[in-house]
């Protein structure tokens, strides 16, 4: 991962975290493995205990304003931990993928 890319990372958790001290943030796809094309989004896996509408609708925000500020589009999943850690989500391609090359913020 670029040490650009890990800045807006760091920066997008460091605003999800105001909202939800709790959550569990990780880059993943193209731009954490290293090797995006220019015009790739930034994968962005958010999971949070409780996930509600507002919750929700605030890292969806945060996530378009970081993007917007340093002209990059953030792409976040936002998964509950009960769908991560034991829901259909846990058994899918996708966590799997996110488990093994995410970057942690």
């Amino acid at each position: 991962m670029i040490a650009e890319d890990r800045r807006l990372l760091e920066l997008f958790a460091s605003r999800v975290r105001r909202l939800v001290p709790k959550a569990a943030i990780w880059a993943f796809g193209s731009r954490a493995r290293g090797n995006p094309d220019p015009d790739s989004d930034l994968d962005l896996c958010v999971v949070v205990p409780a996930l509600t509408r507002p919750v929700r609708d605030s890292i969806y925000e945060a996530a378009w304003e970081v993007g917007f500020e340093h002209g990059r589009m953030l792409a976040p999943i936002i998964l509950s931990e009960e769908n991560f850690e034991r829901g259909p989500m846990s058994a899918s391609t996708l966590v799997a993928n996110i488990r093994r090359e995410g970057v942690a913020a």
